[in-house]
């Protein structure tokens, strides 16, 4: 017999029992696999983070001095704040068509601008706004559609660009986008020193294409635009900058938002109130009815007041500059005038 047992000893004579494949073995074959590719994965995303966040924070600089990049001022100027003040929510038509300073001396209080690009999302600036917002505060937003769970993450990583800390107060839901706007970062500051110096006359081509007043040097260091703009808008409204207000761009969703919004701030002990954006009047597609349910439909669905009547903020060619809700400096000068009497009629009611 090739195979002896002796029961009463307990000896066996035959293969080794780890000699025999068993399911349990190869299951511990998977598990030590599963644990390698594991440490491989990690290994990797700890890897790709360093190279991330040596690409934010160690290279030189790459978008210093773009349009974007004002949003680190405008944030600085906002939390050094102290006293009651006015903050002025938006995106890029609150960029060109508020005067912080004028409001300041119409208002006699702080005011300070938080938004620039669209791009960015607008649900950023009012999420990078709340640790800021305190007792006495008024917070204004000049509303106009959007989609409120938007975060334009690779804008927002390179107008932040070399801020940790800013990077660290990331909202919840611009977090999700990082990856992907890392991956722009990583590519854009490896790549693009390079590319100026073996093309600079290709780099030369795309910034003559840019308009001059999208630099970070048209802003003062709280992030308000102080750029002269004479221009006027002369040209007929081409079709993709006409523009409509319709119930339909504004969600249930956003107008959730805003009332939770208006609530945060009444439990601050300040007050949110909406105003209207400015916009060339010729590229208004609504008529003066339409207009008028607009505004009373709007007033019915939020719990904030809306301080500004619509049909004021429909501007002429004269005061607009290189887009349909882009003030030139005259035309911010008035809308800031108009809403400086609005806020102050807030003021005196509180």
């Amino acid at each position: 017999m090739s195979e002896q047992t002796d029961y009463r000893c307990g000896t066996h004579k035959g293969p080794r029992p780890d000699d025999v494949i068993t399911p349990g073995g190869s299951g511990r074959g998977l598990l030590r696999l599963a644990f390698r590719a594991a440490g491989v994965g990690l290994t990797a995303a700890i890897v790709y983070v360093c190279v991330f966040l040596t690409a934010f924070c160690l290279l030189p600089p790459l978008y210093e001095d773009s349009y974007q990049s004002v949003v680190v001022r405008q944030y600085d100027s906002l939390r050094e704040i102290q006293e009651p003040k006015v903050i002025v929510l938006g995106t890029s038509y609150v960029t060109f068509s508020v005067d912080a300073d004028l409001l300041e001396q119409e208002l006699q209080m702080p005011c300070q601008i938080f938004g620039c690009h669209l791009g960015m999302g607008t649900r950023y600036f009012f999420d990078m706004s709340k640790e800021w917002i305190g007792e006495g505060d008024i917070v204004v937003y000049p509303i106009w559609e959007s989609d409120i769970d938007y975060y334009g993450t690779e804008l927002i990583l390179s107008g932040i660009e070399g801020r940790t800390d800013l990077l660290l107060s990331l909202p919840p839901g611009a977090v999700k986008g990082v990856l992907a706007g890392s991956r722009d970062i990583i590519t854009k500051k490896l790549y693009e020193p390079l590319r100026r110096m073996l093309f600079p006359a290709e780099r030369e081509r795309a910034d003559s294409g840019v308009d001059p007043i999208y630099n970070i040097d048209s802003f003062d260091e709280k992030g308000t635009m102080k750029a002269l703009r004479l221009e006027s808008w002369t040209e007929a409204v081409p079709e993709d900058q006409k523009k409509r207000y319709d119930r339909a761009a504004y969600s249930q969703e956003y107008i959730a938002f805003l009332n939770e919004f208006d609530t945060f701030c009444r439990e601050r002990g300040a007050v949110f109130c909406l105003t209207y954006p400015t916009i060339l009047d010729e590229a208004v597609e609504n008529s003066e009815e339409e207009l008028k349910a607009f505004d009373l439909w709007l007033r019915e669905q939020v719990s904030a007041p809306v301080i500004t009547d619509i049909r004021n903020t429909m501007m002429l060619k004269e005061e607009i500059y290189n887009g349909v809700m882009h003030c030139n400096t005259p035309g911010a000068v008035r809308y800031s005038s108009m809403l400086a009497e609005d806020i102050r009629r807030i003021i005196s009611v509180k």
